[in-house]
C-alpha cells in the first residue's frame, strides 16, 4: 500500500487572460516576448536590467625609462670583439632614441682582477640622452682593455647594483621606477662562485626578481656570448660556450647573442626593442555585458583578447605596438 503524501500537491491557479495581457502592457512588453499565458508564475515578475553604451580609447606607449648595464669582458682576447660592439652600440644610442626611451647607459668591466670591481667606467659614469660626447665615451668605455681572467659578469654586476656601490661610486644609475636590462658581453662563461656563492645563476636571477619587485617594472639579462654547449667562431676570433649566461638570459626573458656575429648592430637593436616594455592589459571603467565587447587596433577590429572580470581588463593576446591605439566600446549594466 502507497503511503499518504504527507502534504497536500501545489495547485496553480488560472488567472483571467486579459490580467495577463494588462500585465504585460503595464510592463512595455509584448505579450510574445513574455511568453504570457493563464497560469500565475512563482516569484517576481525580473525586470530587465537596464544598459549604458561605453567607449573607450587608449594610447599605447613605450615603456618610460629603462636602465642598461653593459658588462663587458676587457681581457686581451676580446679586444676585436670590443671594436666591433663599440661600433654598434655607438649607432645604438640613436636607435634609443627614436624609440622614445628615457634611457641611461653604464658599463663595467667584467675581469675579476678590476681593481674597482662593480664600479661604473668612463667619465662620465652615466650615459643620457643630450649629453654631450655621450657617443665618444661610450666608445671609450666599451674598447678599453686592461682586464685579466677569470671573469664574471654576474657577480660584477651584483656588485654594481648593490650598496654600497649602487649608493655610492654608482649613485644616480639605478632608478627607482626604471625597467633593468643588463647586457654582458664576452667569450667565456661566468665565474662567480667567489661573489654569488655556489649557484651564481639562481643568485643573480633572486637579484632581477628584487629588482623587478621593487621597480614595478621588467628586469632582465641579455647575453651576447659564445654559443651554449658549443661556442662559436668568426672573424673576431673563438669563443669558448656561455652556458651560464645563456641560462639566465633565458629564465629573465633576456635575448642570445653569437659574440661570433661579425656585425652586432642586429643584435644590439634587438636588445633596445626589448628595452620597450609594452603593456597587453587595459583596465576598463566597468564589466562588460557578455557578447557587446568590440575591440580595434588601429582601425582594425580584432579578436585576439581575451576579459579579466575581477578587476574588468581588456587583456591582449600580444602587446599592440608602440604608439597603437585601442578603441574598445561595450554596453555595461546600468540601475534598472
Amino acid at each position: 500500500m502507497r503511503a499518504q503524501p504527507t502534504s497536500a500537491p501545489v495547485v496553480h491557479a488560472r488567472r483571467p487572460a486579459r490580467r495577463c495581457r494588462a500585465q504585460a502592457r503595464r510592463l512595455g512588453l509584448a505579450l510574445a516576448a513574455t511568453g504570457c499565458n493563464e497560469f500565475a508564475l512563482r516569484g517576481e515578475t525580473p525586470e530587465l536590467p537596464a544598459s549604458v553604451p561605453i567607449e573607450e580609447r587608449f594610447q599605447q606607449a613605450p615603456l618610460a625609462a629603462v636602465d642598461l648595464l653593459w658588462v663587458i669582458d676587457d681581457t686581451p682576447s676580446m679586444e676585436s670583439a670590443r671594436q666591433t660592439l663599440g661600433a654598434a652600440l655607438v649607432g645604438a644610442l640613436a636607435d634609443l632614441d627614436a624609440l622614445g626611451l628615457q634611457w641611461q647607459v653604464g658599463v663595467v668591466s667584467a675581469a675579476l682582477d678590476d681593481p674597482e670591481l662593480g664600479v661604473l667606467d668612463g667619465q662620465p659614469w652615466i650615459l643620457r640622452p643630450g649629453l654631450e660626447g655621450a657617443e665618444d665615451a661610450l666608445l671609450d668605455a666599451v674598447t678599453a682593455g686592461g682586464g685579466r681572467d677569470p671573469t664574471g659578469g654576474l657577480g660584477v654586476a651584483a656588485l654594481a647594483l648593490r650598496p654600497p656601490l649602487r649608493d655610492g661610486a654608482n649613485r644616480g644609475f639605478r632608478r627607482p621606477d626604471a625597467a633593468l636590462q643588463v647586457i654582458v658581453v664576452s667569450d667565456d662563461d661566468d665565474q662567480s662562485e667567489a661573489i654569488l656563492g655556489e649557484d651564481p645563476a639562481g643568485a643573480f636571477l633572486a637579484l632581477l626578481a628584487e629588482e623587478a619587485e621593487a621597480s614595478g617594472r621588467a628586469a632582465r639579462l641579455s647575453a651576447i656570448v659564445g654559443a651554449p654547449g658549443t661556442g662559436c667562431s668568426g672573424v673576431d676570433g673563438t669563443a669558448l660556450p656561455g652556458d651560464r649566461y645563456a641560462a639566465v638570459a633565458a629564465e629573465s626573458g633576456g635575448l642570445l647573442g653569437d659574440v661570433c656575429t661579425a656585425d652586432l648592430r642586429a643584435v644590439v637593436r634587438g636588445l633596445g626593442d626589448l628595452a620597450v616594455e609594452l603593456p597587453r592589459g587595459f583596465a576598463l571603467a566597468a564589466v562588460p555585458i557578455d557578447g557587446t565587447l568590440q575591440v580595434e587596433v588601429d582601425g582594425e577590429a580584432s579578436d585576439a583578447w581575451t576579459l579579466r572580470l575581477d578587476p574588468p581588463t581588456l587583456v591582449m593576446d600580444a602587446a599592440p605596438p608602440a604608439g597603437a591605439e585601442l578603441r574598445v566600446s561595450y554596453r555595461a549594466a546600468g540601475e534598472g
